[in-house]
């Protein structure tokens, strides 16, 4: 799995969250969706969905628990439905950048970029300082093949969070793409400087440095990977360039 897919599989992620007292919930509907909660912890998936159901009934107009419930229809496999509860979330409660995220994310589960951009841009007016919302709009541009507005919504998101070692593998990835490879081994020398144990760091790195044919630099690079994860996903291809660089008798 390369760090893209890593980060697309990521991004969804379910985090089901705590029902606060601020909610506006009544105490029977408070319950039920506590009681959820536990379920769904505990991996009685399908039970949690009956008791965020029977919360939602009770309190139709909580966004807590349409968001709650959108994630464990998700979970369960009904993206569609899923959706349709979040949307209802961010009916609810408009200006709640959370739900706004929660909402994009599903619909990227969904591949519906178009939309799931619209979501992410939305909340993004509500929380621009929001580093992780700006990574996952790049992530939903890279996915539309919208190279450029990815790369910029990446850098957006490392001028928030600096160490933030996968935004800057990404906007690296997307540098070399463009052939900016000196920009791309710039990029690519921060990310090790910042994550010096992250295999994907060095390995981003190693790249670059072959894009420039600095080959002596790039195999060390490359054996430093392997160095911290002999079992890396592109371990393979990481050996093929080893033995092709000690080929050329560095």
């Amino acid at each position: 799995m390369n760090l893209f897919t890593a980060a697309v599989a990521a991004i969804t992620s379910l985090t089901i969250g705590a029902v606060g007292a601020a909610c506006g919930a009544t105490v029977e509907s408070r319950s039920h969706a506590e009681k959820g909660i536990s379920l769904y912890k505990s991996g009685r998936v399908s039970d949690a969905i009956s008791e965020f159901r029977h919360a939602v009934e009770i309190d139709p107009r909580n966004a807590d628990y349409h968001n709650n419930l959108s994630l464990v229809l998700q979970a369960n496999g009904k993206l569609p439905e899923a959706i349709n509860e979040a949307q209802v979330a961010v009916k609810c409660r408009p200006g709640s950048p959370d739900s706004r995220i929660n909402l994009a994310d599903l619909l990227f589960a969904a591949r519906n970029y178009p939309d799931a951009e619209r979501s992410y841009r939305q909340a993004l007016k509500l929380t621009s300082a929001n580093a992780q919302c700006h990574y996952k709009l790049g992530l939903c541009l890279q996915a539309a093949k919208k190279f450029d507005e990815a790369q910029c919504e990446f850098a957006a998101a490392l001028k928030l969070q600096p160490h933030d070692a996968k935004a800057r593998i990404l906007l690296v990835h997307l540098l070399r793409e463009k052939k900016s490879a000196d920009a791309a081994c710039t990029q690519a020398r921060l990310a090790v400087k910042y994550a010096p144990e992250n295999p994907d760091a060095h390995l981003s790195l190693a790249d670059s440095l072959k894009d420039l044919r600095k080959d002596s630099e790039a195999i060390k690079e490359y054996q430093q990977v392997l160095q911290l994860q002999p079992d890396h996903a592109n371990a393979k291809y990481v050996k093929q360039c080893i033995e092709y660089f000690k080929g050329r008798r560095i």
